[in-house]
């Protein structure tokens, strides 16, 4: 246990006493865990599928699940070659544990999301408490947990929540190598195997930030690589080679040898030498970001890269207790190292630098109890203050119904075929939501700011995570649920509904389509939550069958799409020669935020013969 010089003043004394209790014994672990697991447990269940990328990984989980094969990632007809298959096996897995009829509803998808952020918390204070000891592993573990961007993550069906676990999994047992200097052949297999996990979920990330920490410790170190001979143990690589290696054979050969070029020579080099998919920025993206996806921990960041730096270069802090030079220095080089490289790729995503999250909690949870024990960072506390007020001021504002309105308004008049006035009638009362959790937010973004100002430390690391947990559910409880109008899919479900257009709906004398048609939409989460054979541009025939035991025959229609209107002309007129009759939607209208773009959905149902309720 932590050793506290006596003249620490009472009330630090009281906080220390706190975190003592909470740091102890097996409730430390069940609360850090409740912590990332409660706070993001709302987005896995309310919030509808997400575009793009989260619907184009549980689709292909899903085809898993449809097809038998578990080998080949597809999404549709299309080979997805871009990913390993682990996190696909692990959503398949549990939609078939947890869901029922089709799969699609998107939740089962993102189960394997949310338990690995939660996991990835309890692996931070298993490695914190051998890096740094158990009083700031704690804290650095429930700034982490409670992060802005691990507890969004955690409710995504998408490789990050899971990769997060299995990178701090694996820093924590090269940690232990490198305190300990034994060699622990365990440990070293335990890296491996967990290694081997890793890259079967994201490839050669994993790889990556593991090996340019190694890489600037051994630089540190003047080239002592002595605490590395047990990495070197030959069972241990052939481990992660006989982990990966054989479904890498698998999918070579049914895709016929066009996995590599597509995961290799397309999706890894876009990122490397250009910004893939319009995803760039300039260096520093990642920093300017901190405040908000770093929240609450940027509370401490800044005092953080003082203190540390303080003790490293200038070994000042000796008094302040027993302190392992060598576990910040860990630290520093898996953080360092990931945040400059990932500032330095020319593709840039505000989720790349999470793995390097866990080594910022960390640092902040030591910097916090060297401040409690007495160290004076008078301008960066002041600065860490405005930065987390920043960050906090910014989330306040994106939850409430003021900013919402101004944003409606906004995008109301980018609308080509309809009035804004008429836009903003359809959109109103997408506001109107509770509002309590809102103002313990505001109020704990306040008293944060304040207790930090005021030296505070441990108040203001309370408010802060509070801050974090509240305005979090305040979002994904009461805001983004209720604001369909950004989000096409359900938007366009409105209208599919209207006409009895979901596929295999129950509408009483009538049935829903064997699938719907699109034209003007191709949103990932169109093809998730209706059906993988519902067909989009270019696919979408303009001409309706013959037959008439192919009907009830649906098409979606985004007309603010010019094309949609083109192809939608040669629909009408192919239902008017064939003498088929419709019923037609009333428009709804919505945002794309995937492309920002206006979209106004109508849904038309063709039937063979006329009869009750065709136009």
């Amino acid at each position: 246990m932590d050793v506290s010089p006596p003249h620490i003043p009472v009330y630090n004394l009281f906080a220390m006493t706190w975190i003592d209790r909470l740091s102890t014994g097996w409730k430390a672990w069940v609360l850090l865990f409740a912590l990332t697991m409660s706070a993001a447990a709302p987005g896995v269940f309310n919030l509808p599928a997400l575009d793009r990328d989260e619907s184009r990984f549980a689709q292909a989980s899903k085809q898993y699940l449809e097809t038998g094969d578990y080998i080949t990632i597809r999404y549709q007809d299309e080979y997805r070659n871009k990913k390993p298959a682990g996190i696909h096996w692990l959503q398949a897995g549990a939609t078939a544990a947890f869901g029922e009829g089709e799969h699609l509803d998107i939740w089962t998808y993102r189960v394997p999301s949310w338990i690995g952020a939660g996991l990835s918390v309890l692996a931070c204070f298993w490695l914190g408490i051998a890096a740094i000891g158990r009083r700031a592993a704690f804290v650095g573990s429930a700034l982490f947990g409670s992060s802005l961007l691990l507890t969004s993550e955690a409710h995504i069906s998408k490789t990050d929540g899971v990769l997060v676990f299995l990178i701090t999994l694996a820093m924590g047992c090269l940690v232990r190598l490198y305190l300990r200097k034994d060699n622990d052949k365990r440990l070293a297999i335990a890296f491996w195997i967990i290694h081997g996990a890793g890259f079967l979920i994201k490839g050669p990330v994993i790889s990556l930030v593991a090996g340019m920490a190694i890489l600037v410790l051994w630089l540190w170190d003047r080239r002592d690589a002595k605490w590395l001979k047990s990495l070197g143990w030959w069972p241990g690589p052939l481990i992660t080679v006989l982990m990966v290696l054989p479904w890498f054979i698998m999918i070579q050969i049914a895709t016929q040898g066009t996995y590599v070029e597509g995961a290799v020579g397309k999706d890894l080099k876009d990122k490397l030498v250009s910004a893939s998919e319009g995803h760039g920025g300039l260096p520093g993206y990642h920093l300017m970001h901190l405040p908000a996806w770093f929240f609450p921990g940027i509370l401490l960041m800044v005092p953080a890269v003082v203190l540390v730096w303080r003790y490293l270069r200038h070994k000042t802090l000796e008094s302040l207790g027993d302190v392992d030079r060598d576990g910040l220095k860990f630290l520093v080089a898996w953080s360092l190292t990931t945040w400059i490289f990932f500032e330095l790729l020319l593709t840039k995503l505000s989720h790349y630098i999470l793995p390097a999250y866990p080594a910022f909690g960390l640092l902040c949870g030591w910097a916090a109890i060297r401040m409690i024990e007495g160290a004076r960072v008078p301008v960066s506390r002041y600065v860490s203050a405005a930065l987390f007020f920043i960050g906090g001021a910014a989330l306040v504002a994106f939850t409430s119904p003021w900013a919402i309105e101004a944003l409606q308004v906004d995008k109301a008049g980018d609308f080509k075929t309809v009035a804004t006035d008429t836009v903003l009638a359809q959109w109103a009362g997408s506001t109107d939501y509770p509002m309590f959790l809102w103002w313990i937010g505001l109020g704990a973004v306040l008293l944060g700011t304040i207790a930090m100002a005021v030296r505070k430390v441990s108040l203001a690391i309370v408010g802060g995570v509070l801050a974090a947990f509240v305005l979090g559910w305040q979002a994904r409880i009461f805001v983004l649920p209720t604001q369909t109008w950004v989000q096409a899919t359900e938007t366009a479900k409105l209208a599919l509904k209207e006409v009895c257009g979901i596929p295999h709906q129950d509408c009483g004398d009538e049935a829903g389509p064997d699938r719907v048609l699109a034209l003007g939409f191709a949103e990932p989460s169109y093809v998730l939550t209706l059906g993988t054979q519902n067909l989009h541009p270019p696919e979408t025939p303009t001409t309706l069958p013959e037959e008439a035991s192919a009907y009830p025959v649906v098409y979606l229609v985004n007309l603010e799409n010019k094309r949609a209107q083109v192809d939608f002309a040669a629909v009408e007129a192919s239902a008017q020669s064939l003498g088929r009759c419709e019923t037609r939607s009333e428009p709804y209208y919505a945002l794309n935020y995937s492309n920002n773009d206006p979209s106004a959905f109508i849904a038309v149902r063709y039937e063979a013969d006329c009869g009750a309720g065709a136009n």
